[in-house]
């Protein structure tokens, strides 16, 4: 009993994530730009100013196309193949002062502009043809499979990993602040499905919108925890440059094993193609590193 209702708890939650990102009326394209301001580097702004950027991001979507990782702070770039950090954007963009609000598409173009040119801290340049065939039997789908378990340990704050465009990220949090952990408690406390006493109610618990005060509270929980997360962003394309250098002193690992090496040397040592949404603590650093050298 106790594992059919852990289940339909499971597919609960499962299905208020579902909900809180469907989109019936719009279009999955206007909520990249079109939502509530929360996330920890929309808080760097105004109000002016975050509706400005917002829309000088949406004016440089129609030109090259865009995409805002909004929780994690990154912001993807596909002409020309980049990763830049909405931390610095938004830093940049408010520096600009009463110019960025004026133009926004300008300024938002300048500030990509310049991200192109350099790959500074923030900035990551990928290439889109990053393996342009398999490498020990791996192509880039089983490479990102790969690269999903030599980055997530038990306990992994979160992760996602792109095959085509040819990057992954990391998030980092050293220590869920308890006022963090118990707003998903409230959030959690309103997702209960009810008595279980036939298929029937197995069914509704799975199919009916969740509670509004549920997904109300995740959301809001979110954002908050947004407040004390990085992320750690890499470039598959030289990762893949480190794999076949390290390969024939690990002859026998496993490619996650390699993987893991790889990655974690780039980062212990500050090498080209790992960089952070902004300047992570030392704490941050060490975690990244625990996470991507210690799985199980």
């Amino acid at each position: 009993m106790w594992i059919a209702l852990g289940v339909i708890a499971a597919l609960v939650v499962g299905v208020a994530l579902w909900w809180k990102f469907r989109d019936p009326l719009r279009g999955e394209d206007f909520y990249k730009f079109h939502v509530e301001r929360k996330w920890a580097w929309e808080l760097i702004l105004t109000d002016e100013q975050e509706q400005a950027f917002m829309a000088g991001l949406e004016a440089y979507d129609d030109e090259s196309t865009v995409y805002p990782h909004r929780e994690a702070g990154a912001l993807r770039v596909y002409h020309p193949s980049m990763m830049v950090s909405l931390f610095l954007l938004a830093e940049q963009f408010a520096a600009l002062g009463p110019q960025a609000i004026a133009d926004p598409a300008g300024a938002v173009r300048h500030l990509l502009d310049r991200a192109a040119r350099s790959e500074t801290g923030g900035v990551l340049h990928l290439d889109d043809d990053w393996m342009a065939e398999p490498v020990d039997g791996l192509d880039k789908y089983d490479f990102t499979s790969a690269m999903m378990t030599a980055t997530h340990a038990q306990g992994v704050d979160g992760g996602y990993g792109d095959e085509d465009g040819g990057y992954g990220m990391l998030t980092v949090l050293t220590q869920t602040p308890q006022h963090v952990s118990r707003m998903y408690d409230d959030a959690h406390s309103h997702a209960s499905p009810g008595e279980i006493r036939n298929r029937l109610d197995i069914y509704k618990a799975v199919i009916e919108e969740p509670e509004p005060e549920f997904v109300e509270g995740l959301e809001r929980a979110d954002a908050e925890r947004s407040r004390f997360t990085n992320t750690l962003m890499y470039d598959y394309g030289r990762v893949l440059a480190g794999y076949r250098n390290m390969r024939p002193h690990m002859a026998y690992a496993e490619p996650a094993d390699v993987m893991s090496t790889v990655l974690a040397r780039m980062l212990a040592e500050n090498q080209p193609g790992v960089t952070w949404t902004r300047a992570p603590s030392p704490e941050q650093h060490q975690r990244a590193l625990d996470l991507i050298s210690t799985r199980g």
